[in-house]
């Protein structure tokens, strides 16, 4: 995770997958907390409190089924390159010793991250770290199409990827690949939202 990176290098299932794809496409959640604080993000309960802190991301993890998310950076001395996020169906703080477990392995994990790349070729990514920057990068294409296709700014084509994957209950992943392939062209809505302010 870093800039506008991010994206699951590796989910326990696919109902995981959906919710870790569902920050990205949402632009908020625990982990996204977490990786810009520098910190834990605790969320015991995913409840009216955090609905106001994440508003987009309980609705959706409630409907997975989900009643608490902790999210731990992967940093070492400040440099951050990615977070551990755990999810748990029941409501409730994790115990002492989880939550020292959780920071034994989100340090271990930013080890592994690290020496992978650490013995790739200079200048290029880890072939290991490769696929998930891969799936990004048709994200970055797609915004930059519409960005050409509307005259706006890459940043509110991304926007505007990420709301039109929300409303369609779509990942932003498969909105991307449907305008990269030119199966989707988003419409140039701006002027008739300004013209409804």
């Amino acid at each position: 995770m870093g800039g506008g990176q991010a994206g699951p290098l590796c989910v326990s299932n696919e109902r995981m997958a959906a919710l870790e794809d569902s920050q990205y496409t949402l632009g908020e959640g625990p982990c996204y907390d977490a990786f810009h604080a520098g910190r834990p993000v605790h969320a015991p309960r995913l409840d009216p409190i955090e609905l106001m802190r994440w508003p987009s991301f309980v609705g959706v993890a409630n409907e997975a089924g989900i009643g608490a998310a902790f999210a731990y950076p992967l940093a070492i001395k400040g440099a951050r390159v990615g977070v551990l996020t755990l999810y748990q169906a029941a409501a409730g703080e994790l115990s002492a010793a989880q939550n020292e477990d959780s920071i034994a392995l989100s340090e271990v994990l930013t080890e592994m991250v690290l020496s992978l790349q650490d013995a790739a070729p200079v200048g290029e990514l880890a072939a290991e770290l490769e696929e998930a920057v891969t799936y990004r990068a048709e994200i970055h294409q797609a915004a930059g199409m519409v960005s050409m296709q509307l005259q706006m700014p890459v940043a509110e084509a991304l926007v505007r990827i990420r709301a039109h994957a929300f409303s369609t209950s779509q990942s932003v992943g498969v909105v991307a690949a449907d305008i990269v392939g030119r199966r989707l062209r988003l419409a140039n809505d701006r002027n008739q939202l300004q013209g409804g302010m």
